[in-house]
C-alpha cells in the first residue's frame, strides 16, 4: 500500500492526541479530568468532548463513566506520554538544531508529533542530543551549517546538488494563495 494512504491509518489522529493529553495534564494537575474540565482546556463543546471520549473508549484509551472522571487506560496513557515526547524532540530539533523560531517549531511539532514512528523519535533525540553537546564535531557541525547557503541565490548557478533547474527552498517559500509566509532570509 502507498504510504500516503496508510495516513488514515495511525494509532490516533491529531485530534485524538491532543485529547489524550490534555486528559494526561489534568490528572497531573488537578488529580482528575472531567468532561468540562477537558471542553475548557480545549476550547471545544462537552458535547464533542463526549463524543471524542466515546471513539477513544472505543479504542480502548480511556474509560468513563457517565457524569464520571476520564480515565486513561494504560495504552492511552502510554500514547499520550509518546505524543508529548515526541512533540519535545520535534520542538528541541526545530529550534536547538534547525534554528526556527520557538513559535514556529511548537506549531509544526504539534502538527507532526503524533505522526512520527517512535525509530524517527528515538534517532532525532539521538541527533539533537549530540548536536547540542560540547563534542567538537558537533561544534563544528553546527558552526558549518549555520554558515551554510540558506537559499540557491546565496551561491554559484548549477552549484547545488539538490536543487537541479528549481530551487527547492524558493519552491517551498513561494505565497500560496492568501497565505504569508514568514521565512528567515
Amino acid at each position: 500500500m502507498d504510504v500516503w494512504k496508510r495516513f488514515g491509518e495511525k494509532e490516533v489522529s491529531h485530534s485524538m492526541a491532543h485529547y489524550l493529553q490534555t486528559v494526561a495534564t489534568l490528572k497531573r494537575e488537578k488529580g482528575h479530568a472531567r468532561v468540562g474540565d477537558i471542553a475548557d482546556m480545549l476550547g471545544v463543546s462537552k458535547s464533542g468532548v463526549t463524543s471524542m471520549i466515546r471513539s477513544l473508549h472505543a479504542r480502548g484509551l480511556v474509560s468513563h463513566e457517565k457524569y464520571g472522571c476520564v480515565e486513561l487506560t494504560p495504552s492511552g496513557s502510554l500514547l499520550a506520554e509518546r505524543t508529548e515526547s515526541s512533540r519535545r524532540v520535534l520542538t528541541m530539533f526545530l529550534t536547538d538544531i534547525l534554528g526556527v523560531q520557538a513559535q514556529v517549531a511548537e506549531e509544526d511539532a504539534c502538527m507532526i508529533e503524533h505522526l512520527v514512528s517512535p525509530e524517527v523519535s528515538v534517532e532525532l533525540l539521538r541527533i539533537t542530543s549530540f548536536l547540542r553537546s560540547d563534542h567538537p564535531v558537533a561544534k563544528q557541525f553546527r558552526d558549518a551549517y549555520h554558515a551554510s547557503p540558506r537559499s540557491c541565490a546565496e551561491h554559484a548557478p548549477g552549484a547545488c546538488d539538490m536543487c537541479g533547474a528549481t530551487c527547492l527552498r524558493e519552491s517551498l517559500v513561494r505565497e500560496v494563495g492568501d497565505a504569508p509566509l514568514k521565512v528567515r532570509a
